[in-house]
């Protein structure tokens, strides 16, 4: 395909992937009349909400920037993967790993340009001890378990989203609803790395579709702000 034709793919699979959103949230609510534990209300995520009032800069560089770039070098870097596929996945976990354990009070821009750095490092240094033939024999065995890999990635993805809600792992039917969402983003996010044979094409919906939460929460809050200010000045 063209790049122009992968784009166009890309567009479309992020309106699929919305759609695929919008009829799982319908059932949902329908459903919940008669499964009342399917409600979703108990859990909210309270580190972006923090961030949509307090800093929605940090959260656009966290959620758009960050997150598509990382984790999709953690997860999609499995689905049919490529030798550079497979050094980044091994690069991109000490680093998602090693920085939970620095110092909070930190600031977060220092720390992302440690990650940065981290992670050229490591990759760097495995890029010129791992050749290409060392990889064949995993890149076989993952190229013939496509299908597996690519919804066994997506579900992984989903489950690792619950601790945005939860500080141990846990889960029940209301998280299980939670994170229906994060295993059909993953599993499009995968679909497209295979369609245009690139992981730049998985980081790019995780982009898309990271911005358009965020700049909705943005719109929100701000729209929100303005009706309590209204409130108060009545």
């Amino acid at each position: 395909m063209t790049s122009s034709q992968k784009t166009r793919l890309l567009f479309k699979t992020f309106l699929k992937m919305w759609g695929l959103y919008i009829l799982f949230f319908i059932i949902i609510g329908v459903c919940s009349f008669w499964i009342p534990e399917l409600k979703t209300d108990t859990y909210e995520d309270s580190t972006l909400n923090d961030l949509l009032q307090n800093n929605p800069f940090k959260l656009f560089v966290l959620a758009c920037i960050f997150a598509p770039i990382v984790e999709e070098m953690m997860f999609r870097t499995l689905i049919k993967p490529t030798h550079t596929d497979l050094i980044l996945f091994i690069s991109s976990w000490p680093v998602f790993i090693g920085l939970r354990f620095l110092p909070k009070d930190i600031h977060w821009g220092i720390i992302l340009a440690f990650g940065a750095v981290l992670l050229f490092t490591i990759y760097y240094i495995l890029k010129h001890l791992i050749t290409e033939q060392k990889t064949v024999r995993l890149r076989n065995f993952l190229h013939k378990h496509l299908t597996v890999m690519l919804v066994f990635v997506s579900i992984i993805f989903g489950l690792v989203h619950i601790n945005n809600y939860v500080d141990t792992f846990v889960i029940d039917l209301a998280l299980f609803v939670l994170i229906v969402p994060r295993i059909i983003s993953g599993f499009m996010m995968g679909w497209i790395k295979i369609k245009n044979q690139g992981l730049i094409w998985s980081m790019g919906l995780h982009f898309m579709n990271n911005a358009f939460v965020v700049g909705i929460g943005i719109w929100a809050s701000e729209k929100t702000s303005l009706l309590s200010q209204v409130a108060l000045s009545l």
